[in-house]
């Protein structure tokens, strides 16, 4: 049922005229938001009530209105519908003490077309709740909705593969107390996924769950059950950051934080390479993980200028922000296109320069041309380094097949797939058919 519910919201919602993903998507975020909080704070009544804790209640006393089990009821569609884009989006803009509820609601705009839409698509949540679902199967739910989000591509707005980001981050390797940036943070998958690596790395591993997915990978989950309670409050509040400039996909991603229980990540609305400098330009981070948008053409002009390598083109703009952003020591993890590693264009040769200059670039992974299918056929590699030392040489993997086919159906196929191989690799970086050294002279 949890999964036909998201086939028939999108239907209905392009059945009533809104056929954009990104505005459908946005719409049903709402809903499910509206849904989980309203199941979320009966919960903290309950146990406020029986615990004599004193909870700091959002629908106390008149605002009980506001809640989906009040507002849900309204059998007149014309008032329904005012109620909600009026008075609870109203309510959720100005929230006292709730940051990542105002956030989320900050220049929201209902645009389910009419009551009749919105009572239907309310009646469809009628045998669902939020409490009955783990973490994992929310956010695979919220992951199975963004999916539809990727007939964005040419705004350079897919999802990157999750098990792309997975194998990127087990070769990272985050660390609690760690901090970790994702400059152009999207729909929160990397920071997700350095999320539960750090988990299952601080789990007793008789808690671990290990699954293999539909391409052949093993998957972990971990409670952190080995983490101290210091350690739990930095993960939580303190450790990772992310910047996107749409408004929309922040959105998207701050819903998909919230739902994996990260809602006191920093994220923001920004543009990480142009506009004005400001509080972000002097931070660094012990962890970048990113796949910063790699179709666009920037004006000059709007680029920042504190940035170390001046381009219109944003690939270039994004490397060379990743490489000052890091500290010294710090890692990264980054998904660039090929032409970056090969282009003979001017600012693609000094931020390659600025690359080994600065830092040990330790590995280049090149994935296949048809691991962003059905999105983009752009031929993409990643990037794993640590900065403060000049390279002296890189260990290469050519990634021949990811585990499903690489047209624009990517269906699994477990039997072809490079990825568990890699990951075998890296720790001693081996040299074999698909994996070699390259000197930096070379």
């Amino acid at each position: 049922y949890v999964y036909s519910l998201i086939d028939r919201l999108c239907n209905k919602l392009w059945a009533a005229g809104v056929t954009n993903p990104i505005s459908y998507v946005e719409q049903i975020s709402y809903l499910f938001f509206l849904k989980m909080l309203d199941e979320t704070e009966a919960e903290n009544e309950r146990d406020a009530k029986f615990s004599k804790r004193p909870h700091k209640l959002i629908y106390a006393g008149d605002k009980e209105k506001f809640r989906w089990a009040a507002w849900s009821q309204i059998t007149d569609t014309t008032r329904l519908y005012k109620f909600v884009r009026d008075d609870v989006f109203d309510f959720m803009k100005n929230l006292r003490g709730r940051e990542e509820i105002r956030k989320l609601f900050e220049d929201a705009q209902l645009q389910i077309p009419d009551g009749h839409t919105m009572r239907d698509c309310i009646d469809l949540f009628r045998e669902f709740n939020f409490l009955d679902l783990d973490t994992d199967a929310k956010g695979n739910l919220y992951e199975n909705l963004l999916r539809r989000v990727g007939t964005q591509a040419q705004a350079g707005q897919f999802l990157t593969p999750r098990h792309l980001i997975r194998a990127i981050v087990k070769m990272v390797d985050p660390q609690i107390s760690q901090t970790i940036f994702d400059p152009a943070f999207g729909t929160g998958g990397f920071l997700i996924s350095a999320y539960e690596h750090i988990k299952v790395a601080n789990s007793d591993p008789k808690n671990v769950v290990e699954k293999i997915n539909g391409n052949g990978q093993l998957v972990k989950r971990g409670y952190g059950d080995r983490l101290k309670p210091d350690q739990w409050e930095f993960l939580r509040n303190h450790t990772f950051f992310g910047c996107d400039v749409d408004p929309h996909i922040v959105r998207l991603g701050m819903m998909n934080l919230i739902l994996h229980d990260m809602e006191d990540s920093t994220v923001e609305r920004r543009d990480s390479i142009a506009g004005q400098t400001g509080k972000w330009d002097d931070r660094q981070f012990d962890i970048i993980l990113a796949n910063p948008p790699f179709a666009g053409s920037m004006n000059t002009d709007r680029v920042r200028d504190s940035l170390p390598v001046i381009s219109t083109k944003t690939e270039v703009l994004f490397l060379g922000l990743m490489i000052q952003a890091l500290r010294d020591g710090g890692r990264c993890g980054v998904i660039v296109p090929e032409g970056l590693l090969f282009g003979t264009n001017k600012s693609h040769i000094l931020v390659r320069k600025y690359l080994l200059e600065k830092c040990d670039l330790q590995a280049v992974i090149s994935f296949p041309g048809g691991a962003f299918k059905p999105y983009s056929g752009v031929k993409t590699s990643a990037l794993i380094f640590t900065k403060g030392k000049p390279t002296k040489k890189v260990w290469f993997y050519e990634v021949v097949a990811d585990g499903f086919s690489l047209d624009d159906h990517r269906r699994p196929t477990p039997d072809k797939n490079d990825i568990p191989d890699l990951i075998a690799k890296w720790p001693k970086r081996e040299v074999s058919g698909k994996s070699w050294f390259a000197s930096i002279e070379q």
